[in-house]
């Protein structure tokens, strides 16, 4: 007879593959794939943008089978869950009594949707697999303080379960609030169907949703103004999300980072603007380029911050622009050259006659050219250089 698994056996495996899955392996359209199981990010995302991706079905999935079974996902296959488990069976305060605690992530949760819905998704980086994701995207990227800080989250929120056994999962986890409160839902309309009771609860159910829906969108309308959002002037991936939208709704999960087969994709660190802390950039300065027939961007991010694209579209997707250096180019000292010519896949670049008698010089089509960087890649003498949008 086949042993049935347990669900302990199916959590550790779960937990495994989020781990592996979270790791920079050229997964890609798989990396980080756990982060759309969130019917937390799945919500705020839809919110705020109006639009679906396929992937989204994940979120949904996880969101129905909550209907009737509650907190399944969190039984059984959130990783940070078995973590917080595991530490809180370490604690010593084992009559450590959960009901002082408010159930704050309902609260987050309802107030961060409202929220979305005018403007920012307020707590859309509380989401544990936001946390899980972006722990391990950071493992990989070079020491700074900003780094540091951001490596500290999931352990720290570990490690207070052995002070406070089961506080997060059971009390501040805005997935597990939005989980707790659709199975709420159900459990309540069942008993009502059958008894003709339980109407109070309806009307609590209501008043909250009403209350904490108003917050959020208060606070979706306000808390914008108060954000002075600093010019960018570094780049982004294509197909982002403008600044502001983008820096609000990017959940630093680090999937794009892990995704991108060329490395260019690295996170933001410029301490002056904290807004835009860990959400990705691209960097040219490793030789590098953005693939022409890349998608994976894209395709990996849950929270909508960088679109989906397809190469058709990628070519009307503009990430900076192309600026040349006349006097370091090896042309306009008589040499022959056309690399940047041979290795843009857009044909934005032509070789044209100069101004100077004998002398050619590359000409570039602001147009067709999209910023990939190809032709700073290959450019012998480094004459050309890419500018932000």
């Amino acid at each position: 007879m086949i042993k049935i698994l347990k669900t302990s056996d199916i959590r550790l495996f779960s937990t495994v593959v989020a781990i592996a899955l979270a790791l920079p392996f050229g997964w890609r359209e798989l990396t980080g794939l756990y982060a759309w199981f969130s019917p937390f990010i799945m919500f705020n995302s839809i919110f705020m943008l109006k639009t679906l991706a396929w992937l989204n079905a994940l979120g949904f999935l996880i969101f129905i089978i909550s209907f009737f079974r509650k907190r399944w996902f969190c039984h059984t296959l959130c990783p940070v869950g078995l973590g917080c488990d595991f530490f809180s069976g370490m604690s010593h305060r084992k009559h450590f009594s959960l009901h002082k605690v408010p159930l704050l992530g309902r609260w987050l949760a309802l107030i961060s949707f409202g929220a979305a819905f005018t403007g920012i998704p307020l707590f859309i980086l509380l989401d544990p697999m936001a946390i899980f994701n972006g722990f391990f995207s950071l493992l990989f990227t070079p020491f700074s303080v900003v780094v540091f800080l951001s490596l500290l989250v999931l352990p720290l929120l570990l490690l207070i379960h052995v002070i406070f056994p089961g506080i997060w999962c059971m009390r501040l986890c805005p997935l597990g609030g939005i989980l707790d409160e659709v199975a709420n839902l159900r459990a309540i309309a069942t008993r009502y169907k059958k008894r003709n009771i339980y109407r109070g609860q309806f009307i609590n159910t209501e008043r909250r949703l009403f209350i904490a829906g108003g917050i959020g969108m208060l606070a979706g309308l306000a808390i914008p103004q108060w954000l002075h959002q600093i010019p960018v002037n570094y780049f982004r991936p294509p197909s982002s999300a403008e600044p502001d939208v983008f820096n609000n709704l990017c959940i630093r999960c680090g999937n794009c980072i892990k995704a991108c087969p060329t490395h260019i994709i690295i996170p933001h660190l410029d301490r002056n603007n904290i807004t835009s802390w860990m959400t990705p950039e691209i960097s040219f300065r490793n030789n590098g380029y953005c693939l022409e027939d890349c998608i994976l961007c894209g395709s990996v991010c849950p929270s909508g911050a960088i679109r989906p694209f397809s190469v058709g579209k990628k070519r009307k997707l503009y990430i900076g622009r192309v600026k040349i250096n006349m006097g370091k180019c090896l042309l306009t000292d008589y040499a022959e050259c056309d690399r940047c010519k041979a290795v843009c896949h857009y044909n934005a670049i032509e070789i044209v006659p100069g101004d100077q008698p004998l002398v050619m010089t590359p000409s570039v089509d602001i147009i067709k050219c999209v910023g990939c960087g190809a032709c700073v890649a290959v450019c012998p003498p480094g004459a050309i250089n890419m500018i932000p949008l």
